[in-house]
């Protein structure tokens, strides 16, 4: 008899992934339209995780890579990456920026192995690519969704900006073969390590003017979701199913997204969000491993 089990934790870890990183999407939408600063955010993120990766740092550190690859994967999904999402969420509403950053990431993400791995993307992939490009261009129109500020287009680039900083991360973390606790570990630790200071130093703060509730939900999700419990959910699924269906999952986030952040913020997509919405999780299949029947 086949043992079920594995791939069947395998499909419940990456169905958590896209939980959680639809869920970060929502949290830190209804971070920045309450009284944290965008600032105070990235402060509690890595805060919160790199005290819950401290006991692993030594083990875990990648000492087989320079400095300055250390520092170019951490800020990947560090600091910069965290300013521009955060920045684009004072502009958008969550349903663009899971389709603007989980849409442009696989594009960032092929057109970068292409460049730095020679790794070149397949016909499926390239369709894929521009079925997204199609369905971030209708949703650079939107207008009429709940939520849009009047310059959306100021958040649609720093989305765009944030899924360019975590390529390069992803296509580096490949590279130079870090695992995921080397990556747990050196992330947090390398962005609080130079962030800390200056952010008590010079940061604007709101900290004192926040409540309890939402400094805990902030700091709690964004140290321990996305950086901890994800990667090791995600690296479950991609031994347990394998990294094209992990991927194709991931196609679920920009409408998973999307339906959360109607009971949680009231933001209600237009038809226009919806149908970019389909054309770029459509896209993000392709661009994932996913084919047609009886296509190669």
């Amino acid at each position: 008899m086949p043992d079920v089990s594995r791939p069947l934790l395998g499909w419940f870890a990456a169905f958590g992934v896209v939980l959680i990183w639809s869920g970060w999407v929502v949290v830190s939408r209804l971070g920045v339209i309450q009284t944290l600063t965008i600032y105070d955010m990235v402060a509690l993120r890595f805060v919160v995780a790199t005290i819950a990766v401290a006991p692993f740092v030594w083990r875990h550190w990648p000492r087989q890579l320079k400095w300055w690859q250390v520092a170019l994967i951490s800020c990947g999904q560090g600091v910069p990456y965290l300013l521009l999402a955060f920045g684009g969420f004072q502009f958008a509403p969550a349903s663009h920026a899971g389709i603007m950053m989980n849409g442009t990431l696989p594009v960032f993400a092929a057109l970068l192995g292409w460049v730095w791995l020679k790794d070149r993307p397949d016909r499926w992939k390239v369709i894929g690519m521009a079925v997204i490009l199609i369905g971030c261009g209708l949703i650079g129109w939107d207008r009429d969704s709940i939520g849009v500020a009047p310059d959306a287009w100021i958040g649609h680039l720093l989305f765009v900006g944030s899924a360019l900083f975590i390529a390069i991360n992803m296509i580096g973390t490949r590279a130079w073969q870090l695992t995921p606790m080397q990556a747990m570990v050196c992330i947090p630790t390398v962005n609080l390590a130079w962030f800390g200071p200056l952010y008590l130093v010079s940061m604007p703060k709101a900290v004192h003017a926040a409540t309890w509730p939402e400094i805990i939900l902030q700091g709690a999700y964004q140290g321990l979701g996305p950086s901890v419990v994800a990667v090791l959910l995600f690296t479950t699924a991609v031994r347990s199913i394998g990294t094209s269906a992990t991927a194709a999952m991931m196609a679920m986030v920009p409408g998973m997204v999307a339906l959360v952040a109607i009971p949680v913020l009231g933001e209600w997509p237009s038809l226009l969000a919806w149908v970019g919405l389909f054309l770029a999780t459509g896209g993000i299949l392709l661009a994932a491993g996913w084919r047609p029947s009886g296509q190669t």
